[in-house]
């Protein structure tokens, strides 16, 4: 079985590529934890809920036109629903490269932070959705 290095994920927010101002990027699949336990048995029961999918993506901050702040805080400002896609490689989506795509909302956003001298980085939630976080290998 083949491992990954990530070296070069396809990260794309509400259509713009910034596959270059990440660092890091995290796909969390979640389902609330609804119990059920009963007289019936002799520990705890328990369902899967609601999804509670998110992406976490560290950007490394840029103030140009077209580029993080500028994407990124209309969509928070406006309230805006928008696309989020994740891919292991910049290939096309394949059985080998999956796709992982959401409709997300983005509801924290702090555009500036670091120490003198660092390079200025935001991380990013992406709350998916209604339906979550979806997997596609095409």
């Amino acid at each position: 079985m083949a491992k990954l290095v990530l070296r070069d994920c396809a990260i794309i927010v509400n259509g713009v590529d910034f596959s270059d101002h990440c660092s890091s990027v995290e796909v969390n699949l979640s389902k609330d934890e609804i119990e059920t336990t009963n007289f019936s048995g002799s520990g705890r029961e328990r369902v899967a809920g609601l999804k509670d999918d998110n992406f976490v993506i560290n950007f490394q901050q840029d103030f140009a036109a077209a580029e993080v702040d500028s994407t990124l805080f209309p969509l928070w400002n406006n309230e805006t629903e928008f696309i989020v896609e994740v891919r292991p490689t910049a290939a096309a989506a394949s059985a080998t490269n999956p796709k992982y795509t959401a409709t997300c909302i983005l509801l924290e956003y702090q555009p500036l932070s670091g120490d003198v001298g660092d390079l200025s980085e935001t991380e990013v939630t992406f709350p998916a959705q209604r339906t979550g976080i979806t997997r596609a290998t095409s």
